[in-house]
């Protein structure tokens, strides 16, 4: 079994975002800027000073930061891609990272499809660098990411690399082709540079489909499991808020699918920095929750989940503007960190 944390590679300053955001601006703007928005709420998060408000461009930083996962269990990561048409987008600090000598950590990527919007809006506002579905823009995609499958701490399943896309059912919807057609594509490409093929896999974002819908191989949860019935603002009232508590009882009840689902922990969500009142935030998260969480879905991914598939991901690493991060802050310093280390070890056998 492998922990594998879901990485936000934005912080760093890119012409794109300060377009729309302003000079200089990276997510640590939107961190900083945050408040409490109603009794009890957490904000800002404030990082820990052993990493600070980096800037992921800086190799010393991202050294020291991969090394912190490692030692404390997180031993692979899956790093947000982001390809509009055809072209990268935020994409320095993984190719340093591809590149790096000291980085011992395994990774994998998943590709949020969608286009770009002004997330403050939400998906109603109308995208600054608009997506392009084609066969074309496929195969410039897969062939930018060779550069990353040929790396031998690559993710693979079956000798294939593991790639994720995100909510594979909003494909089409989005304007896209049919998704079979882009795993095709990716297919045929990937044998071309000689691999095996392509293990595909669909981040369940919002609902659970089986992944032979998309010509996929498997499929992963994503926390949290948005449920409305696990609501506990009050109708109107702003920010949205949602139990932890019961939105993990809910995750962890979920019944064995007839496919491969690999599963995802997390150690809470809040995402009011970037949304404002217009947000959603959980409330009763706590790092003894996270932990019973962690351990019952490690148990899990031992009992029922292929060889091959002992992969266990947990949302996320970094995601700050998300109250969603296993970076240590100041409020509780190291303990998540601490305890994806210690739960790791009550399975000896995992690497």
């Amino acid at each position: 079994m492998q922990a594998v944390a879901f990485y936000l590679p934005q912080f760093h300053v890119i012409p794109e975002n300060e377009a729309v955001y302003g000079k200089g601006f990276t997510e640590w703007r939107n961190v900083a800027s945050a408040v409490p928005l109603f009794a009890g709420h957490y904000q800002p998060h404030e990082p820990h000073e052993l990493l600070g408000r980096y800037d992921l461009t800086d190799e010393k930083t991202l050294t020291l930061q991969h090394r912190l996962a490692y030692d404390n269990g997180v031993k692979a990561f899956c790093y947000y891609y982001y390809n509009i048409a055809g072209r990268p987008l935020l994409d320095k600090p993984l190719e340093l990272v591809n590149k790096s000598a000291h980085i011992q950590n395994n990774f994998c990527f998943c590709w949020p499809h969608v286009s770009w919007r002004d997330n403050r809006q939400g998906t109603s506002a109308p995208p600054f660098i608009r997506q392009i579905y084609s066969e074309d823009a496929a195969r410039s995609l897969i062939r930018d990411l060779e550069q990353y499958f040929i790396n031998p701490r690559y993710i693979r399943i079956h000798n294939k690399p593991l790639l994720l896309v995100w909510a594979p059912e909003l494909f089409e919807a989005n304007g896209g082709l049919p998704m079979a057609l882009y795993s095709a594509v990716w297919r045929e490409e990937t044998r071309r540079m000689g691999l095996e093929g392509l293990h595909l896999a669909g981040l369940e974002s919002f609902m659970g489909n089986h992944p032979k819908l998309f010509d996929f191989d498997c499929m992963v949860e994503f926390a949290p499991n948005w449920d409305k019935k696990n609501e506990v603002s009050l109708p109107g009232e702003q920010p949205r808020r949602i139990d932890y508590v019961k939105t993990v009882s809910d995750m962890l009840l979920k019944e064995k699918p007839d496919y491969i689902r690999m599963r995802c922990a997390f150690p809470g969500w809040d995402n009011t920095p970037r949304r404002g009142k217009h947000g959603l935030a959980c409330v009763n998260a706590s790092p003894g929750a996270f932990e019973c969480m962690l351990e019952t879905m490690a148990e899990y991914t031992r009992k029922n989940l292929p060889e091959d598939h002992q992969y266990l991901f947990i949302n996320a690493w970094n995601e700050w503007g998300e109250g969603c991060h296993l970076e240590p802050d100041k409020k509780f310093g190291f303990i998540y960190l601490d305890i994806v280390r210690d739960t790791l070890k009550k399975f000896p056998d995992s690497a």
